[in-house]
């Protein structure tokens, strides 16, 4: 229990030191790079698969949403539209 704690621990900060906020939903958004990742997603994946993901540049002017359950598009219209 400890171990998984300090491995979520790590992962949020890896999401704050690159200006990534976390909703009132558990989203974590990063209206500059224009990505949505999911608590669940982040939660099932490496330290260094969301390193690598945070690393890699949008090259669309489209938001990104890595959830494990793909939103709705009414969702992620509700999601993305305070940072818009």
């Amino acid at each position: 229990m400890i171990e998984y704690d300090f491995v979520e621990m790590n992962k949020q900060k890896i999401l704050e030191d690159n200006n990534y906020i976390i909703d009132d939903r558990d989203f974590y958004i990063s209206k500059t790079d224009k990505r949505v990742f999911s608590f669940s997603r982040v939660s099932n994946e490496s330290i260094a698969w969301l390193e690598q993901e945070i690393k890699q540049p949008n090259s669309t002017d489209e938001w990104q949403f890595f959830c494990n359950d793909y939103p709705s598009e009414g969702l992620q219209a509700d999601i993305i539209s305070p940072y818009l």
